[in-house]
């Protein structure tokens, strides 16, 4: 189970309560790695998400899976109206989240959000379902109608995206295009335009998303920049994935002729898959992709060697 569907479950309140103490080991950076409930020990796999229970305390509470994938939702009850240094308090194991074996098909299939089965092939390869692969997955649907129907492609899609959020795994699972055959190209400007051309053809489209209206924007901004500044409750973060699955069904619910403007526009250069060479930077000595490098007063430098040598820094390192 994913962060996702246990946010789910507590929205839906799927859930065994339990409201036990326990004892709990942690690591040096307070996380916890086990804890023990009637003197049996719970190793913990993963720690699913990390909150508050009130918005001016401390990190206090965890969703975590354990080794024989249950998830509990464990924090840490202060006694002190005001938390210090030297906390008081103690562990409580507040509830589990019910397996699928354990939820009727009805709860089950709303606690994934499974439509149809494309749509559950793309989740099972995302992960889960969001607004984005939702936007990705009807930007599909629109090229379908537009380009595939009475006749067949030869030699498939070739695709600019224009960002790279989760849309991008719907086009690479039903489409066929990827990085990887160097049919997508990923040009990261934050926005949802999608340029498809094809071999053989003088035209191809360019899809823009229309600008959407939900209707919960300043609640959407304010629990985002909680969840960014990592002040957020755990009632928060189940609200905010309330949020999102409402979005992701409004896009669901909409033509995918009233999300995208089409444009008709000339075909760009069909890419050609090639077998790759590569150079070494001048400056770190590693091996640089060919095509990523720069070629500068007669030096080969990769891209972020030569962003620092002229302007002192890197923009978005990676370091």
């Amino acid at each position: 189970m994913d962060a996702v569907e246990a946010l789910r479950s507590i929205r839906f309140d799927l859930l065994e309560y339990i409201q036990e103490k326990v004892i709990v080991d942690f690591d040096n950076d307070g996380l916890p790695v086990e804890f023990t409930r009637k003197r049996k020990g719970h190793n913990i796999n993963e720690i699913l998400g990390l909150f508050r229970t009130r918005s001016n305390w401390p990190i206090n509470a965890f969703i975590v899976e354990t080794d024989d994938e249950e998830v509990y939702f464990l924090y840490f009850h202060f006694l002190d109206s005001i938390p210090k240094s030297s906390n008081i308090g103690c562990w409580v194991l507040s509830f589990r989240v019910l397996s699928d074996r354990e939820l009727m098909v009805f709860y089950r299939e709303d606690r994934k959000m499974l439509v149809n089965m494309t749509l559950k092939k793309i989740i099972d390869f995302h992960g889960h379902l969001c607004p984005e692969l939702t936007i990705g997955a009807k930007a599909c649907e629109y090229v379908q109608k537009l380009l595939f129907e009475n006749r067949e492609l030869d030699g498939g899609i070739s695709i600019v995206a224009e960002n790279c959020t989760s849309a991008l795994d719907a086009i690479q699972v039903l489409l066929g295009a990827t990085a990887g055959n160097q049919r997508l190209k990923i040009m990261d400007f934050g926005k949802h335009n999608y340029t498809f051309s094809f071999k053989n053809e003088q035209n191809g489209f360019r899809l823009s998303l229309r600008r959407q209206r939900y209707g919960d924007e300043d609640e959407y901004r304010r629990l985002e920049e909680k969840i960014v500044k990592d002040q957020v409750t755990l009632d928060e973060v189940v609200h905010f994935q309330k949020l999102l699955d409402n979005r992701a069904k409004q896009l669901l619910s909409v033509s995918p002729e009233d999300l995208f403007d089409v444009e008709r526009i000339e075909t760009i250069p069909y890419p050609t898959e090639m077998a790759t060479s590569y150079f070494s930077c001048c400056q770190c000595e590693q091996q640089v992709l060919r095509s990523r490098t720069i070629d500068f007063r007669g030096k080969i430098y990769c891209i972020p060697c030569f962003q620092r040598m002229n302007t002192g820094c890197i923009y978005n390192s990676l370091q």
